[in-house]
Formats: C-alpha cells, sequence, structure tokens
C-alpha cells in the first residue's frame, strides 16, 4: 500500500485503551499512527510496547509509526481520525484546551477531508464543549464516542498492554449544535455514518468486537450507570468489586445509585423504544446479576486514587448531577457521593500543583 493510501491517525492518551486500540488499528495495515505520549514517551521510543491480547495477537512487540511527547508536535499535519484516550478531568483542563494545537490547525488550514473526533473516554456529556469548539470552525469534523467494556491494563512501567477476556467497543455518532462561527458548516449526516462505519470495519478486521449504538447518548448513559455506581463506590471505600458486592448494604447501595441514574437519563433523554430497552429497570438486576461476586477488579477511578492520580470525578458524577438539575430530578446519593469524592478529588490535584 502506499502512503497516498495510508490514513493517519493521532491517538492522544497512549495508555492502556489508546495503546490497545491504536494496535487494532495498525493491524489493518491502512492506517499509520501518531502516538501523543506523556509519561510513557521514553519507555516506548526505547523498548516499543509488548501487546498480550487473544484477541488482537496473542504476543507481539510494536511500535506505532511514530510518538510525540506533545500534541503541539502532533499538529503538524492532518488526521482522518482524533482518537482521544485521554482521562476527561475537565477541573484541570478542558479537552478543547488540551486538543488546541490540533483544533488550531483545523481552524487555520482546513483539510479537504472529515476529520473525526472519537472519545474513548467514560462520562456524561464530554462531548458538549467540543462539540461547541467544532462548531466555530469551517473545517468538516464528526464527533463518536466510544463505550469501552474492556479490561486492559498497562503493566511493566508501561512496557506491556495486557488484556484479557471479552472486549466491546460501542461507538456511535453525536449530532453536532448549530454551526456559530461566521464560516462554520455542519456535515451531513451521512458523513457521519460513512466515517462511523469505516472506523467499525476496521476495527472488526482487527479482531475487536466493535459496534454501532444507533443512539450514542444512550450508550454513555448504559455505560454511566456502571461507573456512577461502582467506581464511586469503590473508590470511596477503596474496595474491589467483589468486596462491595459480597455487603447486603452496599449492594442495596449499588442498586439506590443506579435508580438515580436511570431516572435522570430517562429525563435527560428522548423518549423512545430504544430508551425503554436500554435503560429499563431490569438493567439494574442484569448488571448485578452479571458481576462476578468473587471479582477483584478495581475500577480505573479506584486505581487512579491508589496511584495519586486526579480522578474522571466531574465527567462521571458531575455529568450526571448537570442533567438532573436541568430536569429537576432529585438525586440524594449521587450528591453525597460526588462531595466526598470531591474532598478526595481535591487533595489529589493539590499535591499535583505542589
Amino acid at each position: 500500500m502506499s502512503n497516498s493510501e495510508v490514513m493517519d491517525v493521532c491517538v492522544v492518551g497512549f495508555g492502556a485503551i489508546g495503546a490497545l486500540y491504536a494496535y487494532a488499528l495498525h493491524k489493518t495495515n491502512k492506517v499509520r499512527i501518531t502516538a501523543v505520549c506523556r509519561s510513557n514517551y521514553d519507555v516506548l521510543q526505547e523498548h516499543g510496547l509488548d501487546i498480550e491480547s487473544k484477541i488482537f495477537s496473542d504476543y507481539t512487540s510494536w511500535k506505532p509509526y511514530r510518538a510525540v511527547r506533545t500534541v503541539e508536535e502532533a499538529a503538524d499535519r492532518s488526521y482522518a481520525y482524533i482518537v482521544c484516550a485521554f482521562k476527561c478531568i475537565s477541573d484541570i483542563t478542558t479537552t478543547p484546551a488540551l486538543l488546541s494545537p490540533l483544533l488550531s490547525r483545523l481552524s487555520a488550514d482546513p483539510p479537504t477531508s472529515t476529520t473525526t473526533f472519537v472519545l474513548l473516554q467514560n462520562g456524561i456529556g464530554i462531548e458538549d464543549d467540543l462539540l461547541e469548539a467544532l462548531s466555530k470552525i469551517s473545517a468538516p469534523t464528526v464527533v463518536i464516542s466510544g463505550c469501552c467494556w474492556v479490561d486492559t491494563t498497562a503493566v511493566d512501567g508501561g512496557k506491556k498492554i495486557t488484556q484479557h477476556g471479552n472486549e466491546t467497543l460501542v461507538l456511535g455518532y453525536h449530532r453536532p449544535p448549530p454551526a456559530s462561527g461566521p464560516s462554520a458548516s455542519v456535515v451531513p449526516e451521512q458523513i457521519a455514518k460513512d466515517s462511523l462505519d469505516t472506523l467499525i470495519d476496521m476495527l472488526r478486521a482487527a479482531g475487536s468486537n466493535a459496534e454501532a449504538a444507533p443512539d450514542a447518548d444512550i450508550a454513555r448513559w448504559r455505560k454511566v450507570l456502571w461507573n456512577a455506581s461502582f467506581s464511586t463506590l469503590c473508590t470511596l471505600t477503596r474496595a474491589h468489586v467483589g468486596d462491595v458486592l459480597a455487603q447486603p448494604n452496599s449492594r442495596q447501595a449499588l442498586r439506590d445509585i443506579m435508580t438515580e441514574v436511570l431516572t435522570v437519563a430517562r429525563a435527560s433523554l428522548t423518549p423512545s423504544p430504544a430508551v425503554d430497552e436500554s435503560l429499563s429497570d431490569g438493567v439494574i438486576d442484569l448488571i448485578l446479576t452479571n458481576e462476578n461476586p468473587k471479582s477483584v477488579f478495581r475500577p480505573s477511578m479506584l486505581v487512579d486514587l491508589d496511584c495519586g492520580r486526579p480522578m474522571e470525578v466531574e465527567a462521571i458524577v458531575g455529568g450526571v448531577l448537570r442533567r438532573a438539575r436541568v430536569h429537576g430530578v432529585p438525586t440524594p446519593k449521587l450528591d453525597l457521593l460526588y462531595a466526598g469524592l470531591l474532598v478526595i478529588q481535591k487533595g489529589l490535584i493539590n499535591r499535583r500543583r505542589d
């Protein structure tokens, strides 16, 4: 395949999720990856990545086409896809601010083809500020949400990525707000569908269980249902999933929290059969039944706390609460979780700044 046929893809955030799906795209031989790394740049340059995954490769050693330390370095060219796999922590920086060099390039030198942003991140409403920023520029853009259901971890100081068990990536595009800049434009919905289909086809060709979501917002609410309950309660108790499930009181708390999230979701979304099916009361029983009572899994929010890193409190809990306030939905248990997590978050951010 000639260079003219190769698709440039930028992956911002090269942790376990970013690296795993970057490797999957690389496997298609249709993509060359620019990896924006921070903490693992030196390791990647010197050693590359060992990938251990029965889905994408039993075992292999891999280096992306190129690695850079900053988004500024990556903004030297146009990309077909910009994959955002960094943690969404708006109380430190917003997505448009972090991606500013890439957005500036799009604005100053709009490409002739569409640039698609893929948000492989947790949370509710995390696409809002990016969609607003993109609505002010003339470059043709699409924003896709990706909800990852995969157990993948970076080990050995970032030298190795492991992935075990099932893997599902649910992807859907967001409908943009009205264009607000003097020369801004909104791409036709068919272009968004085509971009989504191309991405899914490439991931499936690599072995991923990628699937298209009829509605990206419903998919996000379905994912946050778990994160806003299990992740938060595990983090506040410093316990893994099995320990939380083992206690009747905490198990009931999980159910109550998910009930609040479901109520907010239904108030926020346009009523439809898809909402009724994906966000029914029965989903709570399904989640609790499917969780392994002996699981030693520690959610990413708890892992961030263990490592002294700021957590995705605003994306996972704050986003739900902001929707709740708009629609007048009471959320007493989520409010309590949020208050406790913000105390911890403030300490983590302050120590980071010291």
